[in-house]
């Protein structure tokens, strides 16, 4: 066999490999489901080969933001062909970079409504520009000026940084929305998966803050929102069904979590102890906090009821490891601001629209949010998409799923009744 038929075979194999990925049965769009997962895939791949070279467990995030950079700038469409008449301007808000997405000029002579926008990427993938066709149509859609916040990533910036960035960015523009024809007491906030997690603690910080108008609406996109329990019923879920594959394994949660507090420092040890849930305490596990704020009751039967479920319970003493760790960090860990889910008081939070989808591990943060925001008296609508998978309302411009185009036109429809 010639060296050209070789290096064709093997690549053939290769590109086998990487598709041959689980599809769960009721999604739609399988082929294209499986096209992202297997983009996933090599990307995990190309950053194993690069830290080998590059020493650290945060390189990988670098070599695949080089890839997502690639593929934006030569494989992808622009953004624009969501909203071509969008005015896009890039600002500065209290020193934080911005971008401002207007109407078309002459659809109305009144003040707007607002919305801030949060892009997900687990604090450590993409910015506003990989989001600008999605905040656009949103733009088109509710007939508001967005500002889509570009808050600074991990691993170089660790918590508290992105919170601080989005609030300063979002009080600034609350203060100041007259000036781009916004009515400040019409404005709305809402981002997906890590950037649901900072709309949630921006929210929150808002409606402390006597300086200025409240949020009027929340909008949480399959949010993430506590990083103490990487063993609740969704990630057991996907674990059982879909392994280390697909868009959000365990694995990559489990590295963005850490790479907030760590950053730089993030290292073997640490991602181990967070992939067993050995960060925590067992104190902490059988305390009143985590009961109310944390207990898998709090989720519907539906959704914890499987044969392979495995509750909390007394599964290990802590490593030495764990326990240094627990010791060294528990104080940061227990932060709202770090897990939202653990805010003491959530009466007078804005009216909230949250959307879960069942093939995600971080599925039950959402559900668990929703559910302490109405014992708290707040006004929350859930919708739950049984066929639908993380990521699935923006992959990118040109990657479009049905389903998740659906998905945004409830969110329009709701948030336009709203503002």
């Amino acid at each position: 066999m010639s060296w050209f038929r070789l290096v064709s075979f093997l690549l053939l194999l290769y590109v086998a490999f990487i598709f041959y990925v689980p599809v769960p049965d009721n999604v739609n769009q399988k082929l294209q489901y499986r096209s992202v997962s297997a983009m996933t895939k090599f990307s995990k791949h190309l950053a194993t080969l690069y830290s080998c070279f590059v020493p650290g467990t945060t390189g990988q995030v670098k070599m695949t933001r080089k890839l997502l950079d690639i593929t934006r700038k030569w494989v992808l469409p622009s953004g624009k062909i969501y909203g071509p008449d969008v005015h896009l301007s890039v600002e500065r808000f209290d020193g934080v970079k911005v971008h401002v997405y207007t109407p078309p000029a002459g659809i109305s002579q009144t003040l707007l409504p607002g919305f801030i926008y949060i892009h997900g990427g687990g604090l450590g993938f993409f910015d506003p520009e990989h989001y600008d066709g999605l905040t656009r149509k949103m733009c088109l859609e509710l007939n508001a000026v967005v500002i889509s916040i570009d808050y600074r990533l991990t691993p170089e910036h660790v918590f508290p940084i992105p919170f601080e960035d989005s609030f300063k960015a979002t009080k600034w523009f609350l203060l100041h929305a007259v000036d781009y024809n916004v009515d400040a007491e019409r404005v709305a906030i809402g981002g997906d998966s890590a950037g649901g997690y900072l709309s949630t603690t921006v929210a929150q910080a808002i409606h402390d803050d006597a300086t200025t108008h409240d949020l009027k609406l929340q909008v949480l996109l399959y949010p993430w929102l506590q990083i103490l329990d990487l063993k609740t019923p969704s990630y057991q879920k996907y674990r059982h069904e879909i392994g280390s594959e697909g868009i959000i394994p365990l694995e990559i949660v489990t590295l963005f979590a850490a790479m907030h507090v760590y950053g730089l420092q993030t290292n073997e040890t640490i991602l181990e102890a967070f992939m067993t849930n050995n960060h925590i305490s067992e104190e902490f596990k059988q305390g009143t906090l985590y009961k109310e704020k944390l207990s898998h009751s709090l989720l519907p039967l539906k959704y914890r009821d499987y044969p392979y479920y495995k509750p909390p319970t007394k599964s290990f003493p802590q490593s030495d490891d764990g326990r240094r760790i627990w010791e060294e960090s528990s104080k940061v860990f227990l932060d709202p601001k770090l897990s939202p889910l653990l805010m003491e008081d959530l009466t007078g939070m804005p009216v909230t629209y949250i959307v879960t989808v069942e093939y995600d591990s971080i599925r039950d943060d959402g559900i668990i949010y929703g559910k302490l925001l109405e014992q708290a008296g707040v006004d929350v609508t859930w919708r739950h998409y049984d066929n639908a998978f993380h990521g699935i309302i923006w992959v990118g411009p040109g990657i479009i799923f049905e389903d998740g185009s659906k998905i945004m036109e409830e969110v329009y429809t709701f948030v336009r009744s709203k503002l």
